[in-house]
């Protein structure tokens, strides 16, 4: 996309004291990268006649959970509870068309970090074999994400010389030197989330976009040979 200072997007030219012409153009970058950290999103739901028995009986899951991942070689600091919920449940009767208290369901999410991606399916089935009856999903990250964002970079480079070379010659002006140039925020490593529902199912982590973008402005020195 590219824009001359001073006006909204879109060919145009600026021109005045504040000093010479110049053209300004964003350029995007993108580059590949592997995933090195799996946050395996674990979840406990229970329902009970009481509240206190559907608590305890969530609370007896996520605790049987958390000492075999532990025994399995995780430690404390792998392990994130999220969320605890306890609610009541009613059910619609079918004579009166009335919502009667029916119970209460109480739920907790256990987060588990990984950073060696293999046992990511392996963490799953042990979780669901010591009690876990929900995966929420399997979110993949890169952490050292800084060579990925050289090559976006570079790229992004390019690909603003590459736009700012193709709208001078198209308004008949010679590019001049660089005069500014900032990279803009970018969103980082997208993150690839795995939904998984099932005992042994294979949880494959892909690879992950690194997207960075850059404004530079060029100087314009005057018209080009035609």
């Amino acid at each position: 996309m590219g824009t001359f200072v001073g006006y909204p997007p879109g060919p145009a030219v600026a021109t005045g004291a504040a000093g010479p012409p110049t053209l300004q153009v964003t350029g995007v970058g993108q580059a590949e990268a592997a995933p090195d950290t799996a946050r395996v999103l674990l979840g406990f739901t229970s329902r009970a006649p009481q509240a206190s028995a559907a608590y305890e009986q969530t609370a007896a899951a996520l605790n049987r959970v958390v000492q075999a991942l532990m025994q399995a070689g995780l430690t404390a600091a792998d392990l994130q509870t999220q969320q605890v919920s306890l609610n009541p449940v009613y059910e619609r009767t079918r004579e009166e068309g009335e919502n009667r208290p029916a119970g209460y369901e109480a739920s907790a999410t256990l987060a588990v970090t990984l950073r060696d991606l293999s046992r990511v399916g392996a963490v799953i089935d042990l979780a669901v074999a010591a009690g876990a009856n929900r995966v929420d999903g399997v979110q993949f990250t890169v952490q050292e994400t800084a060579p990925a964002e050289a090559v976006a970079l570079a790229q992004a480079v390019q690909d603003a010389h590459r736009q700012a070379a193709v709208l001078a010659r198209a308004l008949g002006v010679i590019l001049g030197p660089v005069r500014e140039a900032a990279m803009e925020p970018g969103p980082g490593a997208v993150p690839y989330l795995a939904r998984t529902a099932a005992e042994g199912m294979p949880v494959l982590p892909g690879r992950l976009t690194v997207a960075r973008s850059v404004r530079v402005a060029y100087q314009i020195l005057g018209p080009g040979a035609g």
